[in-house]
Order: C-alpha cells, then sequence, then structure tokens
C-alpha cells in the first residue's frame, strides 16, 4: 500500500483555508450578536414609548392670516397705518372614547401682524367633553351672547366688527364653564365666569342663550348679567338683553340685525347714577358673482351717559370683496364714524385674508 505525501504547497493552502473559515466563524458570530442586541434594544424602546392616541381622532391646525393697510382721518390727523384684523392661529383635537362621547381640546391664539409678528393674547384655551346630552366645557371661550347673537352680523374685515357689540360687550371669555346642548334646530347655552373672589358669590358673569335655525333663517337671544367692579370692590351689575334676526334669501342676499339693551346698575352707596344704553348693528351681503360680492351695513352705539361725558357714536360701513377661491379674500372698505362728543372718524382700508386648515384623522 502506497502511501501519499501532500507537499507543502498543499498543506499551506488547506491551512490558510482553515483559517479563513474560522475567521468568518468568528465574524459571523459577532455579527449575529451584535443583531440581537439591536433587536434587544428596538424592543426595549417600543415598550417605553406610549401607545398612539391617535386612534378614534381628528386632529386640525388652521389660521386666518388678515393684513391691512388702511388712511385714516380722525379729524386734526390724517395717516397710513399698517393694521391687523384678528389674525389667528389654533389647534383643535377630538378623540371619541364612547358612542356619542367625545373630549376636545382646542388652543387658538392672536398673530400681532400690525407690530412685531408675535403671537399675542390666548382667544380660546378650553378642554371640553362632549355627549349626547350636551357639551361641558372649561377655559377661555366664546360666550353664548356672540355666538348666538353677535356673530350674525361679524361679517365685516375689520378687527372691531361688529361696530357697536364691540364696545363693551364679550368676545372670549376666560375662567369660563360653559354647557350647549343642540337639538331639532334648537341650541341652548349656559355660561359661567368663575374667578376666584373678584365677583359676587364667585361668579364674575353669567350668560344665556337661545337659538333657533332652520331654513335659511336664524333667530338668537343673550341674556348677560355681570359684576361691575369699582376699586376692586363689586359696586353693581351691567345687565344685557339682546337679540339678532338674519335671513338669507334665494337670490343670495343676506340680512342681519342685532339690538341689544344694557343696563348699568349701581349701588346707591355710591355717586354713580343707573343708565340705560343699547347697541344695534345691520349686516346686508350681496354677491355680484361669483368672486364679487359687497357688504354694507350701520351701526350705533349709546352708553346712556348725558352729556360731554357721553361716548355714543353712530356709523356706516361699505365693503367691495374679490373672492377668487374660498380661502382668499381681499377687500376694499370705507368706514364712516361720527362721535357725540369728539372727533369724526374716516378710515380708506386695502386688505388681504387667507384661512387654512389642514385636518388628520385617525
Amino acid at each position: 500500500m502506497k502511501t501519499r505525501h501532500i507537499s507543502r504547497k498543499t498543506a499551506l493552502i488547506i491551512a490558510m483555508g482553515l483559517s479563513a473559515s474560522q475567521a468568518y466563524a468568528a465574524e459571523a458570530d459577532a455579527l449575529s450578536t451584535q443583531v440581537e442586541a439591536l433587536n434587544q434594544r428596538i424592543a426595549q424602546l417600543e415598550q417605553n414609548t406610549a401607545p398612539s392616541q391617535f386612534k378614534n381622532s381628528q386632529v386640525s391646525l388652521y389660521g386666518s392670516i388678515r393684513p391691512a393697510l388702511s388712511y385714516l382721518d380722525e379729524g386734526d390727523e390724517q395717516t397710513w397705518d399698517v393694521r391687523d384684523a384678528l389674525s389667528r392661529i389654533g389647534i383643535k383635537a377630538s378623540t371619541e372614547f364612547a358612542d356619542g362621547w367625545q373630549a376636545i381640546a382646542q388652543g387658538e391664539w392672536s398673530v400681532d401682524i400690525a407690530n412685531s409678528g408675535n403671537f399675542g393674547k390666548a382667544r380660546q384655551a378650553y378642554a371640553a367633553i362632549a355627549s349626547p346630552y350636551g357639551q361641558v366645557g372649561i377655559g377661555k371661550q366664546r360666550p353664548a351672547q356672540y355666538t348666538l347673537v353677535a356673530e350674525y352680523v361679524d361679517i365685516f374685515n375689520h378687527g372691531n366688527s361688529p361696530y357697536a357689540y364691540d364696545h363693551e360687550s364679550p368676545f372670549f371669555v376666560d375662567n369660563f364653564v360653559t354647557y350647549q346642548l343642540v337639538s331639532n334646530g334648537l341650541t341652548f347655552m349656559a355660561g359661567a365666569q368663575v374667578d376666584g373672589n373678584k365677583g359676587d358669590s364667585n361668579a364674575d358673569m353669567i350668560n344665556l342663550g337661545l337659538g333657533y335655525d332652520t331654513g335659511a333663517l336664524h333667530l338668537g337671544l343673550g341674556y348677560v348679567t355681570q359684576d361691575t367692579l369699582i376699586d376692586g370692590n363689586v359696586g353693581g351689575d351691567n345687565q344685557t338683553l339682546g337679540g339678532v334676526a338674519a335671513y338669507t334669501f334665494s337670490n343670495g342676499l343676506y340680512v342681519a340685525v342685532s339690538y341689544q339693551d344694557k343696563q348699568y346698575n349701581f349701588d346707591q352707596s355710591l355717586t354713580n347714577a343707573d343708565r340705560s344704553g343699547s347697541t344695534l348693528d345691520t349686516a346686508l351681503a350681496y354677491p355680484l358673482n361669483d368672486e364679487y360680492k359687497i357688504k354694507l351695513g350701520y351701526f350705533q352705539f349709546k352708553d346712556g351717559i348725558k352729556g360731554n361725558d357721553s361716548a355714543d357714536y353712530d356709523g356706516f360701513n361699505t365693503t367691495l370683496e374679490w373672492n377668487p377661491l374660498s380661502n382668499v379674500r381681499v377687500h376694499l372698505e370705507y368706514l364712516d364714524k361720527s362721535l357725540e362728543n369728539g372727533n369724526d372718524d374716516q378710515a380708506v382700508t386695502i386688505g388681504f385674508r387667507y384661512d387654512f386648515n389642514l385636518t388628520w384623522q385617525g
């Protein structure tokens, strides 16, 4: 039997192959160990991450940017001014957590275009629970007086619209608890401002409202009673009863009239005399075609003060709007305001408005 001898060259090749195989196996083991460690780390991170809360939810990021350039004639002074018609940015979220039940949160802040462009004060900041039995909210919110009454004459592109209501009626109320129920065309709203010891029985303001909508008609009533603070103490109250009627005709003509009676009541121990005031706002809008619309308004404010201290005024405004898109608006407005004790004001304004609303739903 012959014995085969492996040459030195062949032995060297075999040794090199074995060495390479061992090195590859070691490298594969190390890589496998690293992959396993990475998988364990990913699993650990997933366990520490809160589950998504977007299920059965809707989130909206919205805004309205409203710069304007005005020429102001205030009797003794004429000037040009960049102004802002209440620009704002907000976010609103809702999550359905049971059949017919939703949790709601909303925050909205003004954008100070007329000055530094910073975010201004909060317009709304509240949380609410909506159910088949109505909605309850806590935080800074719209009152019934605006939602059911004033909003229907607030159609003009101006920070002071509605012009009579604006003088001393509520747009937003902080420290506010609200209830709202909508059923068969009727809307009932109630709200109370609860602000520590600043008001009688810890309620600075109570607002009740009732609205009725059928087809193109809206009718609304609102009642407000609010404490009057004098030198930090309650010195009486103001009571406002207001109403509005608004209707849209088949040709697109929109007409709305809002009136409020306001009673200023003071404690008898004070020298202030009780008085009675009112606000009147009217609005008319007519589409000239698909893109152009004309708006007209007349307003009147009375504070019930006699003599030179009265701040009474009235006036009118007219606006031409161009709406190339539903969320884009360019307007030209003329405003004339006559003060009982003071110089009359006139203003010509060119303004631009861009609205956006981005909604995500899960």
